[in-house]
C-alpha cells in the first residue's frame, strides 16, 4: 500500500472545502462520517440519505452544508398527507385555459440547484416516482410531454427509520437513488456526551461559502483523480469476498462507487485514489440496511484499510475504559490510566494517514482529564 502523500498544489477552492470540513467536524459531536459523507456527495454529483432518531444532528448538519452552499435551494419536510403540488409545483390554470396541463415549477424541487427533502420516505407514491427521474436522471416532466434537464446537483435526505420488510418492496428504486447512505447513531463517548451538556450552541459558523460553479470546478478535479492499480486491486477483491458473503450490490451501485471513492480521495487531499480510500465504500456497497453494513464495513477495512480498523477498535476500547472509570477512587483511576497507556503504545506501534496521530492526541487529552479530575477529587 503507498502512502498517502498530500497534494502537490494547494487550491483555493480545495481549501475552502478543507475548511469547511473541519468547522462542521468541530461544531456537531461526533458527526465526522456524515459531514464527509455529504461533502463527498457534492464532489460526486450523487446523494446522501441520513437515517437516525430525531435528535442526532441530521437536519443541523444538513441546513447547515445547505446555508453554505449558493445557488437555487428546495427544502420539504414529507408526510403521508404531502401532495405533489408541493413538490414539484401546481398545475397552471392559465395552461388549463388553453387546453393544457402544465405544473408550475418555480419555487419548487424541479428549479432547485440544491434540495433538503426531510422524512424523504414517507411521501406518497406519486411524490416518490416523480423523484425517482429527478434524482437519477435529472429529467422533468411538466405535463407537457417535453422530458427537461433538471439543475439539480446534491439532494440531502433524512429519515428517522430505514424502511420496513412491508414497505421496502415499494421504497427499494428510490432508495437506490441515493448513493451514500448511513445510520445516524446517538453520541455514544463520554467526552461527547460532556460537550452536549455543557455546550449551549452546536450551530456550525461557517468562514466561507461556495457558488455553483465553485462546486463545479471541485467536481472536474475530483473527477479527473486516477485510481492507483493498489486501489483497483482492492476494490475487485472486495467486490469478489461481498459475493462471497452474499452480498451483490447492483451494477450501477457498483459503477457509482467508484466516482464516490474518487470523490473522497480529493476530499481527503489526495492526489490519486488509494486503498485507504475505499472506506467510504462502506456506505455504497450494500442493500439491505440492517444485516449488510457492518459486514461490508468489517470486509472494507481488512482489505483496503486494515490500520484503520485497528484504530477504530483501540478507540472503543477507550471508550469502554473511560466509561468504566471512578475518577474519584485513586486506585481505579490508576489502573485506567494504565490501560489508556497500554492502549497508546499499541497505537504507536501503527502507521497510518494520520488518523493513528490523530486518535493518539485524542487519547493524550483523555488521559490529561482523567489525571486532572483525580487530582480534584482529592
Amino acid at each position: 500500500m503507498k502512502p498517502y502523500r498530500p497534494p502537490s498544489e494547494p487550491h483555493p477552492i480545495r481549501d475552502k472545502i478543507t475548511t469547511t470540513r473541519k468547522e462542521l467536524t468541530a461544531a456537531l459531536i461526533e458527526r465526522d462520517d456524515e459531514v464527509d459523507l455529504v461533502l463527498t456527495a457534492l464532489l460526486a454529483n450523487e446523494h446522501v440519505l441520513l437515517v437516525g432518531p430525531p435528535g442526532c444532528g441530521k437536519s443541523l448538519l444538513l441546513d447547515s452544508v445547505m446555508s453554505w452552499i449558493g445557488g437555487t435551494k428546495f427544502n420539504i419536510l414529507l408526510t403521508k398527507f404531502s401532495t405533489i403540488e408541493e413538490v414539484m409545483g401546481p398545475v397552471s390554470l392559465a395552461g388549463l385555459k388553453a387546453d393544457k396541463y402544465v405544473r408550475v415549477t418555480s419555487g419548487k424541487l424541479p428549479e432547485a440547484d440544491f434540495a433538503f427533502i426531510d422524512e424523504v420516505l414517507k411521501g406518497s407514491s406519486a411524490i416518490l416516482n416523480c423523484l425517482l427521474k429527478i434524482l437519477n436522471e435529472r429529467t422533468f416532466d411538466a405535463g407537457d410531454g417535453i422530458v427537461r434537464r433538471v439543475p439539480l446537483k446534491l439532494c440531502l435526505a433524512a429519515a428517522n427509520e430505514w424502511p420496513s420488510p412491508d414497505t421496502g418492496k415499494e421504497l427499494s428504486a428510490l432508495f437506490d437513488r441515493f448513493v451514500l447512505r448511513k445510520t445516524v447513531s446517538p453520541i455514544r463517548s463520554q467526552l461527547g456526551r460532556q460537550r452536549l451538556l455543557w455546550i449551549r450552541d452546536h450551530t456550525p459558523r461557517l468562514s466561507t461559502t461556495i457558488t455553483p460553479a465553485e462546486v463545479e470546478e471541485a467536481r472536474r478535479m475530483a473527477t479527473a483523480l486516477p485510481w492507483s492499480n493498489h486501489a483497483k486491486e482492492a476494490l475487485e477483491l472486495i467486490l469478489k469476498e461481498l459475493a462471497r458473503e452474499g452480498i451483490q450490490p447492483g451494477d450501477r451501485r457498483q459503477f457509482k462507487t467508484i466516482g464516490v471513492v474518487r470523490a473522497f480521495a480529493f476530499l481527503n487531499g489526495a492526489d490519486e485514489v488509494l486503498p485507504e480510500h475505499l472506506e467510504v465504500a462502506q456506505f455504497c456497497l450494500w442493500d439491505d440496511p440492517i444485516e449488510q453494513p457492518q459486514k461490508v464495513a468489517q470486509v472494507i477495512a481488512k482489505i483496503a484499510n486494515p490500520t484503520g480498523m485497528r484504530v477504530t477498535q483501540l478507540l472503543l476500547e477507550v471508550e469502554s475504559v473511560l466509561a468504566g472509570a471512578d475518577v474519584r477512587n485513586l486506585a481505579d483511576a490508576a489502573k485506567a490510566a494504565a490501560k489508556l497507556g497500554e492502549v497508546d503504545k499499541q497505537l504507536a506501534g501503527l502507521s497510518g494517514n494520520g488518523r493513528v496521530e490523530k486518535a493518539r492526541l485524542y487519547l493524550r487529552e483523555q488521559l490529561k482529564k482523567l489525571k486532572l479530575a483525580s487530582i480534584e477529587s482529592v
